[in-house]
């Protein structure tokens, strides 16, 4: 009985351990959004009028292609939601989060392809503009980007929230939520 109990033990741990090597590694990337201006510099206050650019990018860190599937989590048509913060007053004494809108408009995009190739060395990059500047947009995949008339944001406090999953073919999947509070101050 010591023997098979010996056995069984044995047998589970080189299970367990086997299961173990099999799991994929971390995503060799490095996943970056921040807000800029019109300038590129990346700032959290900007001036009323003052356009913003949304900023996404997947650097791979590795001297090999990295592959991630068309069919995950990733989704750029509710990336960038921007909400202003009201602050307390007599119609509404705790204050409020108002959903303000994305940069974009929402498009169905088909493409027959199932995944995306990340080069070596090299980034898959969004870049939107509020205010619908094309000179200051690109879309990795050269896809297009559609805007609606939008006009600068008033002054107030504001945030950009969205969240972002990637599902790549030789790693564990990237999930994370993004957040930047963000002012408009008055000129």
């Amino acid at each position: 009985m010591k023997a098979l109990v010996t056995l069984l033990v044995l047998i589970t741990g080189v299970m367990v351990s086997s299961c173990q090597e099999r799991e994929a590694p971390s995503p060799p990337v490095k996943v970056e959004f921040h807000l800029t201006d019109a300038e590129g510099k990346a700032t959290t206050i900007f001036q009323e009028g003052e356009d913003i650019l949304f900023d996404y990018s997947i650097v791979n860190l590795i001297d090999e292609t990295v592959t991630w599937y068309f069919d995950s989590a990733f989704s750029y048509h509710n990336m960038f939601t921007v909400y202003k913060v009201e602050e307390p007053g007599p119609e509404r004494p705790g204050g409020d989060v108002v959903k303000i809108g994305t940069p974009q408009t929402p498009v169905l995009q088909i493409d027959a392809r199932t995944g995306r190739v990340i080069p070596a060395n090299g980034e898959m990059r969004i870049l939107m503009s509020w205010t619908g500047n094309r000179e200051n947009t690109y879309m990795f995949d050269n896809w297009s980007i559609y805007y609606h008339e939008r006009e600068s944001l008033t002054p107030g406090k504001y945030f950009v929230e969205f969240e972002q999953g990637i599902t790549f073919a030789l790693y564990n999947p990237f999930h994370r939520k993004f957040k930047i509070d963000f002012e408009v101050r008055s000129k």
